[in-house]
């Protein structure tokens, strides 16, 4: 099999700036990874990019205060994703779940507390639409793995219903 060209992934997001052409930054990528013998790693990509003549290096922040700065914020969202909330009600077992969910509300994208969240219909409706667009992400990814064909023919029917419901 032979790669035929190169596109950026659905949904996929880089810092304004960022070159919008998928098929040289690919055949970049692959000039990099046959110089590697057949192996890429982060590393052979950053030392690339940070040639101010590569059509990697406008995928990166090059300052050095942004980059500390937007690799700490990743660390905080990192640290409220991790935080699990355990919910106890009486005469039931403690439950575990996501303590904060993400709300990507045009212009002001933050965090909630996740029954919070789910409790409204406007955030309630956005959290399970981003989960319905992050599985059908998955899916595709993974979509020919056999092994999990069983998996997405469930999917495809919880996906008629929901249609159905609509």
């Amino acid at each position: 099999m032979r790669i035929a060209g190169f596109e950026f992934s659905e949904g996929a997001r880089f810092q304004a700036g960022a070159s919008a052409d998928a098929q040289a930054v690919g055949e970049h990528l692959e000039l990099l990874r046959q110089q590697q013998h057949g192996e890429l790693t982060p590393e052979d990509v950053l030392n690339d990019a940070a040639n101010p003549n590569s059509p990697l290096h406008s995928f990166f922040e090059w300052s050095d205060t942004e980059a500390a700065r937007q690799y700490r914020l990743s660390q905080a969202r990192g640290l409220i994703r991790a935080v699990v909330a355990v919910y106890v009600q009486d005469d039931k077992p403690a439950v575990r779940a996501k303590a904060y969910v993400h709300i990507n509300e045009p212009g002001a994208p933050h965090y909630r507390e996740t029954g919070h969240a789910m409790s409204q219909k406007k955030t309630r409706d956005l959290v399970l639409q981003r989960a319905w667009r992050e599985f059908q992400q998955w899916k595709a990814r993974y979509r020919d793995l056999k092994e999990f064909s069983e998996l997405f023919t469930v999917a495809e029917e919880v996906e008629r219903k929901l249609l159905k419901k609509q």
